[in-house]
């Protein structure tokens, strides 16, 4: 899979959490102190600058009350 289309799902994931996020009225700073984060280190995440692993985006999907799976 070409990195045009790769970088393509991923940003389509970030946008569909940022979305959710704000959805519920959720802050990035409250949502990186509920993972346990800094808020730059959770705005990295949203802004495509660091990479989002599967145990931190089930921890998001978590906090943010729906499946991952609905991220895709």
């Amino acid at each position: 899979m070409p990195n045009k289309e790769i970088n393509e799902k991923s940003n389509n994931v970030l946008k569909k959490i940022i979305n959710r996020r704000q959805e519920l009225n959720i802050s990035q700073t409250d949502l990186a102190l509920k993972l346990n984060m800094t808020t730059s280190g959770y705005f990295k995440i949203e802004k495509g600058n660091s990479k989002l692993d599967l145990i931190r985006l089930f921890e998001i999907a978590y906090l943010l009350d729906t499946e991952a799976k609905d991220f895709f």
